[in-house]
Order: C-alpha cells, then structure tokens, then sequence
C-alpha cells in the first residue's frame, strides 16, 4: 500500500512539474507574441507620426508659400501706386529744378 501510495505522490509531482514546464512554454510564447505585437504598434505609430509631419510641413510650406505671393503683390501694387505718383509729379518736379538751376545760375 505505501508503495502505491508513493507511486501516486510521485506520478503527481511529475504531472505538477510537467505543467509547470507547459506553462513556463506557454508565458514565453506569450511574451514573444506580446513584444511583437507591441513592436508592431510602435512601428505603425511611428508611421503615422511620420505620415503627420510630412503633412504638416506641407500644409506650412503650402501657407508660407501663398502668404509670400500674397505679400509680393501687394508690394508689386505699392510700387506701381509710388511710380503713378511719381509720375504725376514729374513735371512740376522738372520744373521746380529747372527754375532752380536758372535762378542759382543768374544769381552766381
């Protein structure tokens, strides 16, 4: 009878160490699972973050771009507007210098 008994305790320490060893098996194959899939989501957030810049930096080279167009007319307008004035302006200028010429030559 103890020997029956001894063989049962015996028989449950091996199937108790065998589970343990399964399961050890299993956390490993889990834990490799879970490093891959994380590794996977940091590489596909890593993507995203990428695909957000790039159109970010496009959306500001976009708006740079057209706020540069937009400054360059104006100033093409304020120039055109100076030289219209001066236009008008360029007779009574010619003018005023002439006569000033004509009066510092005949004061001389």
């Amino acid at each position: 009878m103890f020997t029956e008994e001894l063989s049962v305790i015996r028989q449950t320490e091996d199937a108790a160490e065998k589970m343990k060893k399964e399961a050890r098996s299993e956390a490993r194959m889990m834990t490799e699972k879970a490093n891959t899939e994380a590794g996977e989501l940091i590489s596909r957030a890593e993507n995203q973050a990428k695909d957000c810049f790039e159109a970010l930096v496009k959306e500001g080279q976009d708006t740079a771009q057209e706020e540069y167009e937009q400054a360059i007319a104006e100033a093409e307008r304020l120039c055109g507007a100076m030289a219209e004035e001066a236009g008008k302006n360029q007779d009574r200028v010619v003018k005023f210098i002439a006569e000033r010429i004509v009066k510092a030559s005949v004061n001389n």
